[in-house]
């Protein structure tokens, strides 16, 4: 008997992502594409034209795995609450959120989550700049820049490595586009913590066009 229940995801069901290489530090936007009735990622390189209205008013933090042979593991929660002990061994610590990028960049929204510590401190200065400039800008999201990126090294002899940390700038303020909308995560599989809080209205558009 056929239980009426689809095993194939169609490609809408999965929101696209935006993902920083740190190691090469270049901007990636990725798509998927069906390739004779299967679905490849098909990466385009943004990095020299990086702009985006920035959902730093919703960020998630927690543990995410990307090593679980499928889907990734996120174990997040909104910033400020508490995140919980570390779930296993292949869990790091990151960060999510939700962008609209520029015309120039692609125009639709996507997510953006890393674990990348040279992205996790980049971030970091983002949002104090945020922070900074929020309350002079009340109902606007930041407009961010990818402005460059500065070399960072870690160990020492045959252990030493570079990485790259991008280096974001906000450029403007800009009304919350229509379709960035906060959706809260639901519970992740094996008793992952989410977002609860409520999607925010999305703000009256003031005609401004950041890209």
């Amino acid at each position: 008997m056929a239980l009426g229940i689809k095993t194939e995801s169609a490609s809408g069901d999965i929101m696209p992502i935006v993902k920083y290489d740190a190691r090469a530090g270049r901007a990636m936007r990725v798509d998927r594409r069906n390739d004779g009735g299967s679905w490849a990622a098909e990466t385009t390189d943004i990095t020299s034209n990086f702009k985006a209205v920035v959902d730093l008013e919703n960020i998630e933090v927690g543990w995410m795995n990307f090593n679980t042979g499928g889907a990734p593991d996120f174990r997040l929660v909104e910033l400020g609450d508490a995140t919980g002990e570390r779930p296993g061994e292949n869990y790091r610590e990151g960060f999510r959120l939700m962008l609209k990028l520029a015309k120039e960049a692609g125009g639709d929204v996507r997510e953006f989550c890393s674990v990348a510590k040279v992205v996790i401190r980049a971030l970091d200065e983002l949002h104090d700049a945020y922070n900074a400039g929020v309350k002079a800008n009340p109902g606007k999201l930041p407009i961010v820049a990818l402005k460059g990126t500065k070399p960072v090294v870690s160990g020492s002899g045959q252990q030493k490595s570079t990485n790259y940390q991008p280096v974001f700038e906000i450029t403007g303020w800009a009304a919350r586009p229509p379709d960035l909308v906060f959706r809260p995560k639901a519970k992740a599989a094996g008793g992952g913590h989410a977002a609860s809080a409520a999607a925010p209205k999305p703000a009256d558009t003031d005609g401004e066009d950041f890209g």
